[in-house]
C-alpha cells in the first residue's frame, strides 16, 4: 500500500476509533439551549471540529494537531482561526518550510480565492527569507534567490490559471514591494496586458509598479514619463475602444498625477484617434470615450476660469450624449453629472 493510500485511508477512520486520539475530550460546539437555526454540519466536520476544540483548548503543540489542522483546512479553508493555530504550530514545530508552501500551493489550487491561504504564504516565505536579509543584496541576486524564484513561477502559474484573480495579484504586491523586486515588474505587466488588454488587473498592476512603493499624494509625474503613459494608452485602446480599462487608467492616473496633462496631451490624442477613419466609429459609440471627454473637460473648467463658461456648455452636451445615446442604461448617472457641473 502507497503511504498517501495509508492516510487516505486512516482519515476515513474516525478519530474516535484512532488509537492516537484516546487521551483527548472532543469539545462539542455550544449553540445555545434551543437554537433556531443549527448549523448542518456533517459528521465529520462536526467531530473534526470537536478535537481541535479540545486541542487548541489545552493549548497542544503537536504533530497530529497540524495534521487536524490540515483536515479542517481542506473541509472549511475560510476558518480563520484554524490558520492561525496552524501557523503557531508551524513555527513552534520547526516544520520544514518547504513543505508547507508545498502543502498551501496544494490547497490554493483547491481553493484560489481563500484569503486566509495567502497570508499564511506570506508568514512562510518571510520565515524562509527575512525581508531585513534580503535588502543587503542586489535586486538580480534577489530574483534568482530560490525562495523568490520559487514564490514568483508559483504566481506565474497561478495568474495563468486565473489572470483576475485578485488575491493572487495582491500577493504578487506584496511580494514585489517586501523584496524590492520592482525592475521587471512593468515587463511583466506589458506581457499580461498584451495577452488580455481588458484585463483590469493587469492595468491596475501597472499603475503599482510606476509608483514603485512612493506615496501617492507626493508623486507628480514627469511630462515625459506622463506622455509615455499616454502614448501607451492609447495604442492600446486602438485594439479596443470600448474597454473601460485603459480609459480609467490614464484618466485616473492623470487626474492624480499630472493633471494638466489631461487636456494638453491626452485631449488631442483622443480626439485624433476619434477623427480617424479605422477608429472613428467604434470611438465615438463606446461611452469611455464621451466620459473621458467630461473628466478631462471638468478638470480644465478648474484649471482655466476663463474658459469654465464655454467648457461647461460642452461639457452638459456630452452628458446629454451619454444619458440619451451612448450610455442609456445610465442615463440617471449623467444627468445627476449634468446638474453637478454648476458647482464645478
Amino acid at each position: 500500500m502507497r503511504i498517501e493510500d495509508s492516510e487516505q485511508a486512516e482519515e476515513a477512520v474516525s478519530l474516535a476509533q484512532q488509537a492516537e486520539w484516546q487521551d483527548i475530550t472532543p469539545i462539542e460546539q455550544d449553540e445555545g439551549e434551543g437554537s433556531m437555526c443549527p448549523i448542518a454540519y456533517t459528521d465529520e466536520y462536526r467531530e473534526l471540529m470537536g478535537y481541535l476544540r479540545a486541542v487548541m483548548a489545552v493549548g497542544e503543540v503537536s504533530e497530529r494537531a497540524l495534521a487536524l489542522t490540515a483536515r479542517v483546512i481542506e473541509e472549511n479553508p475560510g476558518h480563520y482561526t484554524v490558520w492561525v493555530y496552524r501557523k503557531r504550530l508551524v513555527e513552534e514545530l520547526e516544520s520544514d518550510i518547504a513543505k508547507e508552501l508545498d502543502w498551501v500551493s496544494e490547497i490554493s489550487s483547491k481553493f484560489p480565492k481563500n484569503y486566509q491561504l495567502w497570508h499564511h504564504r506570506e508568514s512562510l516565505v518571510t520565515r524562509l527569507w527575512a525581508p531585513s536579509n534580503a535588502q543587503s543584496v542586489s535586486e538580480d541576486q534577489r530574483v534568482t534567490n530560490p525562495v523568490l524564484r520559487r514564490e514568483l513561477q508559483f504566481l506565474g502559474a497561478a495568474i495563468d490559471e486565473d489572470s483576475k484573480n485578485f488575491h493572487a495579484w495582491s500577493y504578487r504586491q506584496w511580494l514585489i514591494s517586501t523584496y524590492a523586486l520592482w525592475t521587471q515588474e512593468l515587463v511583466f505587466v506589458d506581457t499580461m496586458i498584451n495577452q488580455d488588454v481588458r484585463n483590469n488587473s493587469a492595468w491596475n498592476q501597472r499603475y503599482f509598479a510606476i509608483l514603485a512603493n512612493r506615496d501617492p499624494s507626493a508623486v507628480h509625474f514627469e511630462a515625459d514619463m506622463a506622455k509615455s503613459e499616454i502614448e501607451y494608452v492609447v495604442e492600446h485602446i486602438k485594439l479596443a475602444p470600448n474597454n473601460d480599462s485603459p480609459w480609467s487608467y490614464v484618466t485616473g492616473l492623470l487626474l492624480r498625477h499630472a493633471p494638466s496633462m489631461l487636456y494638453t496631451d491626452l485631449l488631442p490624442r483622443i480626439k485624433q484617434l476619434a477623427a480617424d477613419n479605422a477608429y472613428q466609429a467604434a470611438m465615438t459609440l463606446t461611452p469611455f470615450y464621451w466620459s473621458a471627454l467630461l473628466d478631462i473637460y471638468e478638470q480644465q473648467a478648474a484649471d482655466h476660469p476663463d474658459t469654465k463658461k464655454q467648457l461647461v456648455e460642452e461639457s452638459r452636451a456630452i452628458c446629454d450624449q451619454l444619458a440619451s445615446e451612448t450610455d442609456i442604461i445610465h442615463c440617471r448617472y449623467w444627468n445627476f453629472r449634468k446638474t453637478s457641473l454648476d458647482t464645478c
